[in-house]
């Protein structure tokens, strides 16, 4: 006998996953009934319909299976509108997406390296990926434990991390950020007010399946800023909270805590994006003369120019001045030549590189 379950999603992917519990959040808010099916990336049906492995994906409804977290997030708004996780206010919004663009391809770097850099990380997070692992790979789990720390291990070049520059990367950019979204949260409970955004989901996915996850993670947030601790579990129980409104970048002042995260993305990211999605490569300096060269890739190339589409439809004088008060406008304002097209969320989002950083190979 074959058990008949309502309609739900399914999402493919795993329970420390970055990209898998940025989806799950969001489903969780929106109260949209889903299951997971554990999976590190061995999945026919989403090959065969052109995926090309980057977890998670999703089983819709009526069977169509979509793929990159933000697309999909943004397709499923189409289906269920609300509560939005989009401000309409134009200007709002281009904020938001700056600041999801940031967390997926930047904080994603302290994600992993952190992972796969501290033993103590590494040994945590391979059997937990192991066990769920395990269902797609027959045979003993500590070979597919293995086979995970491999693999997960070798894509450490490409994203920029090593045993010589972790802590640089911790001190200098991940710190400084959580202690910035600890003070703006605090004041404001979200990214774009009183109630969780697109930008908000895209932080929860980092946070819960790694800095306030993984045990050396957890310890540094825990002594440096214990308020993403709450925050996070504030996404993690979205029934038991009541929500309010979006910020009003019009009748008020933005604040200064806003502004302050948004000056944290020019730090080191929005420098490195622009030399690097120009040039093929960009180096990242940190202190003490500290330097990395991290090669583009196709998947930035193209976030890169859909953001900056949404900077050109959402562009206003007012926009233009958060952005310069938060001395990151010239990353934007300077590059439009590099500007692309804005995706439409109606269509089933299946892109061809969904990738970021390749594994293993």
């Amino acid at each position: 006998m074959q058990v008949q379950y309502p309609p739900q999603l399914v999402v493919h992917g795993l329970t420390v996953s970055y990209f898998t519990r940025k989806i799950t959040g969001y489903l969780d808010y929106k109260g949209i009934p889903w299951r997971l099916r554990p999976s590190i990336g061995a999945n026919r049906a989403a090959r065969a319909a052109g995926w090309n492995g980057g977890i998670p994906t999703v089983t819709l409804p009526d069977g169509e299976i979509v793929w990159d977290s933000t697309a999909i997030l943004l397709h499923l708004e189409t289906r269920y509108p609300e509560p939005a996780i989009v401000p309409d206010d134009p200007a709002l919004a281009f904020l938001g997406h700056v600041i999801e663009d940031f967390s997926d391809e930047w904080l994603y770097r302290h994600a992993v390296g952190t992972r796969w850099l501290f033993p103590e990380n590494a040994a945590s997070g391979s059997w937990d990926i192991a066990r769920e692992g395990s269902l797609e790979i027959p045979g003993p789990i500590a070979g597919t434990r293995d086979l995970v720390t491999a693999a997960m291990t070798a894509c450490l070049p490409r994203l920029g991390t090593s045993q010589d520059n972790i802590g640089a990367w911790i001190d200098e950019s991940l710190l400084p950020w959580q202690r910035a979204l600890e003070r703006h949260v605090a004041a404001h409970g979200f990214v774009l007010g009183a109630r969780p955004s697109l930008a908000d989901f895209a932080l929860f996915g980092g946070n819960v399946a790694h800095f306030v996850n993984d045990p050396v993670c957890r310890k540094i947030i825990d002594d440096a800023a214990p308020g993403v601790v709450a925050y996070t579990h504030a996404l993690m129980t979205p029934l038991d909270r009541t929500f309010g409104d979006w910020l009003d970048i019009d009748a008020d002042e933005v604040p200064e805590t806003l502004i302050a995260l948004l000056a944290e993305a020019g730090r080191h990211y929005l420098p490195w994006v622009v030399e690097a999605t120009r040039s093929g490569a960009g180096t990242i300096r940190f202190a003490g003369g500290r330097e990395v060269r991290i090669e583009s890739t196709n998947f930035l190339n193209v976030a890169r120019g859909e953001l900056l589409a949404r900077y050109a439809a959402a562009c206003s004088p007012r926009l233009d001045a958060v952005l310069e008060q938060a001395g990151i406008l010239r990353f934007f304002s300077d590059h439009l030549d590099q500007a692309t097209s804005i995706p439409d969320p109606r269509a089933l989002p299946r892109p061809a590189d969904n990738q970021p950083f390749r594994a293993g190979d």
